[in-house]
């Protein structure tokens, strides 16, 4: 009788489906709000922590989120760090070193998948506003990319109404600065901001991904006046720059240091602790608006499913090492922000010390939202692990390319930088993080050196296109 009843059971089974699997729905994908920040660089609380900055709001988003201490950019400057993240592809593969090289004229970029793309034909709602893409990959490709594109790329400006730089400062045209006097619609961030308080206020058919590009820290250094005042120009400390820290550096490391504003220029016109100053205040600008966007957010009807990731492009030198800019492989041009939020996985204000690099977003993003496969090579590694575990075993240093053959190779210790005529530099970033001393040549550190050595590219693609010569750092910028 017992094998008769265990039978009729087995039976009754196959022919009636569970009720937890015929009520079972497919689990929804999660959104996704991916906010980029132009030239910012480490001096936020999260970390550097610079004298004095103000960033309220940022704080209060790594007590919820996931805080990447040792993240790097693929490149320092915004045309090929972002080319690289958006396609997944490195900028030594791509030939894309410089911002006056169009994506178009790469052509593994033009046949990638780029982010967007990827996250629209799995089915989401892609939304966006301010500088995402640097050079366009065409107006026809990328209309197709976004479905709300409201507010549309926006502009850097405006510019200081008095430019209180002598002309014996020769510097580019967007290295102006000064309090605003005028509204704050003048400013694209703002605005679309504006915006996208409206479209988090919403729920939507299908999981969104929006992106959220903010202009500023880059240059001009302009924000509303009461960003200023938090950052008074008598309590500035100023970046500690010892006399001579340039001379155990190669000459192109020099070349590349002055360029393109003259740190001791500035300080003879009495015009380096204005600048500071106006760096930290649209710093200050930036959190704001950054901070209102999270809110709306947070208040709103997505927040329980929606991840937010949280980038730099790259960082910026505001006299450090004699240098005014990006266009350097040092730490303080190379380490970025990138703070993640992920609703079941991140633990609210944690931190990873992991080394990692911008080219992890793609397939990060691949596997969180589980995207479909994309035909080109992804040179990232997916975070995944990390976000759900910070302490998990993660041993890859971080990669980043200042032009053809230039290359800087990050692990959890040291730097190593080795430039296209052979020069070198070392950093031991535990015990100087200033890179004040460059200990390449020491014998005990050449075990250091050949190991770090062995990440350096094997292949560095000539660029697609020849290069202009650069006539001034940010012609292509605007």
């Amino acid at each position: 009788m017992k094998k008769e009843f265990c039978a009729l059971l087995g039976i009754l089974s196959l022919a009636v489906p569970p009720l937890v699997a015929a009520d079972a729905k497919p689990a929804a994908k999660p959104n996704v709000l991916f906010i980029v920040i132009d030239d910012l660089n480490d001096y936020i609380s999260l970390l550097q922590n610079y004298p004095g900055v103000k960033t309220p709001n940022l704080d209060k988003f790594a007590k919820s989120a996931m805080t990447f201490t040792r993240a790097y950019c693929a490149a320092p400057i915004c045309n090929p760090s972002r080319t690289a993240f958006i396609s997944g592809i490195a900028p030594y593969r791509s030939g894309i070193y410089e911002n006056n090289q169009r994506m178009t004229t790469s052509q593994l970029v033009v046949d990638s998948v780029l982010l967007p793309e990827q996250f629209k034909r799995a089915g989401y709602h892609t939304m966006w506003n301010g500088k995402f893409f640097h050079s366009e990959p065409g107006q026809q490709r990328r209309e197709k990319m976004w479905d709300d594109t409201e507010g549309g790329k926006g502009v850097y400006g405006p510019r200081a109404k008095n430019d209180v730089i002598p002309a014996s400062v020769h510097r580019p045209p967007m290295f102006n600065y000064g309090a605003w006097d005028g509204p704050d619609t003048d400013f694209s961030d703002y605005n679309h901001m504006l915006i996208n308080e409206k479209r988090l206020a919403k729920k939507y058919d299908q999981p969104f991904f929006m992106v959220f590009g903010i202009y500023r820290p880059h240059n001009p250094w302009t924000a509303p006046k009461r960003f200023f005042d938090m950052h008074p120009l008598d309590t500035l400390v100023m970046p500690n720059v010892p006399t001579n820290d340039l001379d155990d550096v190669p000459a192109i490391a020099r070349e590349y240091a002055h360029y393109p504003v003259s740190l001791q220029a500035l300080k003879d016109a009495g015009q380096w602790k204005p600048v500071v100053q106006s760096y930290l205040a649209s710093i200050s600008f930036t959190d704001y608006n950054l901070g209102r966007v999270l809110e709306a957010l947070d208040q709103g009807p997505n927040r329980d499913n929606t991840i937010v990731c949280i980038v730099a492009d790259n960082g910026f030198h505001m006299g450090e090492k004699e240098h005014f800019a990006k266009y350097a492989l040092w730490e303080q041009t190379t380490h970025i922000l990138c703070a993640w939020r992920v609703p079941g996985m991140t633990a609210p204000g944690s931190v990873c010390t992991a080394t990692i690099n911008l080219l992890d977003l793609y397939p990060t993003f691949n596997e969180l939202c589980n995207l479909p496969p994309v035909s080109q090579q992804l040179d990232g590694q997916s975070l995944v692990p990390l976000l759900k575990n910070p302490k998990s075993e993660w041993n890859l240093p971080a990669v980043t390319t200042y032009r053809q053959n230039d290359h800087a190779v990050r692990d959890n210790r040291w730097r190593y930088i080795r430039y296209h005529d052979g020069s070198e530099e070392l950093y031991d970033e535990l015990n100087d993080p200033h890179e004040w001393t460059n200990v390449v040549a020491r014998p005990e550190n050449a075990t250091v050196k050949d190991r770090l050595a062995q990440w350096l590219p094997k292949e560095n693609a000539a660029p697609p296109a020849p290069a202009r010569k650069r006539a001034n750092a940010d012609a292509d910028e605007e």
